[in-house]
């Protein structure tokens, strides 16, 4: 497949040649050539290892194994190119060897923002064991939106739902400010705008969404994610559902408990700018979730409901604007999940 990604690749070198590394670890999957960067460095004569060896949801020690790795290289840069995975692992690693070489990302898909974020989800033998830390902030950062002609449709649909979900919690967290909140809005209006030709493959969509995501990114650099994200992760685990599906699933249902049960005007203000600025309602999301075809195995087994339940992490619901305990959670699940 022909990427037409030259003034990236050109963006790309210029960037290598002012921070002269010597030698550059190269974090991407397995597939990691076929946008170009690996040659560019080659054709650059600069050393480069590559570092592929990590799972689609990344486990601790694979992001440890990669600081050993640099260590062992001696490496003084990093280049990432890929998806959420790719580069959270790529910022893992610099914590890990807790160095302060620099980060240069690329993303590959229009959902993660991880390339703003100074998050890095990780897994520790399947559940979530994230970091964080503002240093490991890319310094650099490469929209190439042509990556996005091989992104498979079912990719395009959750890591665009999990940037929509990353701008709506943002708006919604009790740590949001002026400029997250302004970054949420930017973020929304362009998923309503865009994202619909984005799943027809609509070309001219493919900038607007990598934009998306991005602002989405720094929503939640600032205000952090809030209830849906905590509540997906073991929906994840157990059901195999990618990231984009679960949190989207969860937002939905969190969204109409929240508007059936805030009794604060701040909140169902709150709720009300949420679907004016959106352009959705809890329902209507729901249906967008459903003609995507991402309704049709929602079922728990009484032991998997309360793993779901028991396995929430309450510590990062703090900033979400209506206060869940263990009983909303097992109501919110039971709302969209069929309990066998």
């Amino acid at each position: 497949m022909k990427y037409d990604n030259e003034r990236f690749l050109e963006e790309f070198q210029s960037i290598i040649k002012r921070e002269k590394p010597s030698k550059i670890l190269f974090v991407a999957s397995r597939a990691y050539d076929r946008y170009g960067y690996r040659k560019a460095i080659d054709d650059l004569k600069i050393d480069c290892i590559s570092f592929t060896d990590f799972e689609p949801f990344p486990e601790v020690s694979s992001a440890q194994a990669g600081a050993k790795l640099l260590l062992k290289e001696n490496c003084d840069f990093i280049v990432a190119v890929g998806g959420g995975s790719a580069l959270d692992v790529a910022k893992a690693i610099k914590l890990f060897a807790e160095t302060d070489i620099k980060i240069l990302a690329i993303p590959t898909t229009a959902g993660t923002g991880a390339e703003v974020t100074r998050f890095a989800v990780l897994y520790n033998k399947g559940d979530k064991d994230s970091v964080g830390s503002y240093d490991i902030i890319p310094n650099y950062a490469i929209f190439d939106y042509s990556t996005l002609l091989s992104l498979p449709f079912y990719q395009r649909v959750v890591t665009g739902l999990d940037a929509f979900c990353h701008s709506v919690e943002a708006y919604w967290s009790v740590d949001a400010t002026s400029e997250s909140q302004e970054y949420s809005v930017q973020s929304l209006e362009l998923f309503a705008k865009y994202y619909q030709a984005y799943l027809k493959d609509d070309k001219t969509s493919y900038e607007p969404m990598m934009r998306c995501s991005e602002l989405a990114g720094r929503a939640i650099n600032i205000a952090r994610t809030a209830a849906p994200h905590a509540m997906s992760y073991k929906l994840h685990k157990l059901k195999g559902y990618a990231h984009g599906q679960a949190v989207a699933l969860c937002l939905a249902y969190i969204w109409q408990y929240m508007l059936e049960n805030c009794k604060t005007p701040k909140l169902q203000l709150k709720l009300a700018e949420t679907e004016i600025i959106s352009g959705f309602t809890p329902d209507s999301f729901q249906k967008l979730l459903f003609d995507l075809g991402l309704c049709s195995d929602l079922s728990l087994t009484k032991c998997e409901l309360d793993e779901c339940v028991k396995g929430v992490n309450v510590a990062r619901m703090v900033n979400h604007p209506m206060q869940f305990d263990y009983n909303d959670i097992e109501k919110i699940y039971r709302s969209f999940m069929k309990i066998d």
